[in-house]
């Protein structure tokens, strides 16, 4: 506003009097012009700087150790979570694919108690396992135990197969040799007449002798 009235007072008083001196009056504008620049940017400036801190020295220290405290509590659950995550899926993998896990042996001793043929001719095909239960859950109640006899570590399980006909309860032993699991004796005893013990694989040193579980 100063500068326009300036402007105005300064064309209509100097400049109409002095026509030789137009080249002045231009000057003298330009350099107001610049002049006004200079004292009104550092001004905006220094505004924007003071506002600046204000809102730094505006936020409590207590409101910043609560805004770190939330952002450490969220990284510890996202971590968290992950771990659980890795450590449910690879305890489903080694009871799924671990070769000498109790699931991967009860399908192994399942498969070769199907395929043998006094089973099928006894119980009657189609033939189906299961184990402790009924149902679609049946499997995860397989009966195993893991047992320590003259230093040598057994695993035993048990589990059923059914035909047409008759329906049996196999037991399976297991023993730990050079690191390995190896059938002792895998046997199928049917339930129903004529009863029988067939046996699938037989490594018997001694006689056969069940240890419940």
């Amino acid at each position: 506003m100063l500068y326009q009235n300036f402007r105005i007072f300064f064309q209509a008083r100097v400049c109409p009097s002095f026509k030789g001196q137009t080249y002045r009056c231009l000057y003298v504008n330009q350099n107001l012009r610049e002049t006004e620049k200079r004292t009104t940017q550092p001004a905006d400036k220094s505004v924007s700087q003071s506002t600046l801190k204000n809102d730094q020295v505006g936020v409590p220290l207590g409101a910043k150790v609560r805004d770190a405290g939330k952002t450490v509590w969220y990284t510890g659950i996202v971590v968290f979570g992950f771990l659980a995550t890795g450590a449910l899926l690879f305890a489903v993998f080694k009871e799924l694919f671990w070769s000498e896990s109790p699931q991967s042996i009860y399908s192994d001793a399942l498969k070769k108690c199907t395929d043998h043929p006094r089973i099928k001719d006894f119980l009657g095909e189609p033939i189906t396992g299961f184990c402790d239960g009924s149902g679609r859950r049946g499997r995860t109640n397989l009966r195993h135990s893991l047992y320590n006899k003259d230093g040598v570590e057994h695993l035993q399980i048990r589990f059923y197969v059914k035909g047409i006909r008759n329906q049996a309860t196999v037991h399976a032993v297991m023993e730990k040799r050079d690191g390995k699991f190896e059938y002792k004796y895998l046997v199928a005893e049917t339930e129903n007449y004529p009863k029988e013990k067939i046996f699938v694989i037989d490594n018997r040193k001694h006689e056969l002798n069940y240890q419940e579980f």
